[in-house]
């Protein structure tokens, strides 16, 4: 009987003393953390806060979908990180005429990463269209640069201002929380397109005078319309 307790007793103490044969679960890709509706609740450059200065025209919201698809209100928000704060003043009046978010004429893009991994860097590209060539015109002498040479030729414009090697902070632990950061690691690309769609390199303005920054996104469970008409909706009731 003494020896039947004690053989009870040593299983009980290895079901709690024994380490769980399950195996820990694997982290989620950080692909699929980054897929979805995100909205700009916190972004500086060095100790100050430019969250006021890229979402004074609208609130900064983006859609990463699983087709490597961008759609945005995030215009101004990479105008402030290609050119910088101080020629981002001088065309804050103007971008209403550029952004037309209110209409859901939204800033596309592409993004890219390693998939099926758990990494910290990504390649994200964006489109910033000007409408047309009076008011590119209009930008580009405030923002004090060249304009692309394929301009000359066209109706509209659009620059593709691609940044590779990102760092991206998104985990299980947080996962509706993401942080991009630009650091001196980052590789900017700007090109224009020909009529072939073949990339025509721009150079008006310095690749090396990108906005090292640091971006807070919360994710947000509406849609990305829902997201848009709620803001518009709600600086309708504010004025």
């Amino acid at each position: 009987m003494k020896k039947l307790n004690l053989l009870l007793l040593i299983g009980i103490m290895a079901i709690f003393v024994l380490p769980s044969c399950d195996p820990e679960p694997e982290p989620t890709p950080t692909n699929e953390l980054m897929e979805g509706v995100w909205e700009l609740t916190g972004a500086t450059q060095g100790d100050s806060s430019i969250l006021d200065r890229v979402t004074s025209v609208f609130p900064t919201y983006i859609q990463l979908d699983d087709k490597n698809s961008v759609n945005s209100t995030a215009g101004p928000l990479f105008m402030y990180i290609v050119y910088g704060d101080s020629r981002f003043i001088n065309i804050t009046s103007r971008l209403d005429e550029v952004f037309s978010y209110a209409d859901l004429s939204l800033t596309e893009g592409e993004w890219f990463i390693d998939k099926n991994k758990v990494v910290d860097l990504f390649t994200i590209e964006i489109k910033l269209r000007f409408p047309t060539m009076q008011t590119l015109n209009d930008i580009f002498d405030l923002l004090q640069v060249d304009l692309p040479e394929i301009a000359a030729d066209a109706i509209d414009i659009i620059v593709y201002h691609k940044f590779k090697d990102v760092s991206v902070t998104v985990s299980d632990d947080n996962p509706d929380q993401m942080i991009w950061e630009w650091t001196d690691n980052v590789t900017p690309v700007y090109n224009t397109k020909d009529k072939y769609g073949d990339p025509v390199l721009y150079t008006g303005v310095s690749t090396d005078s990108y906005s090292r920054c640091k971006l807070t996104f919360t994710k947000r469970v509406k849609s990305l319309t829902d997201m848009i008409n709620q803001a518009v909706q709600d600086t309708t009731t504010t004025n």
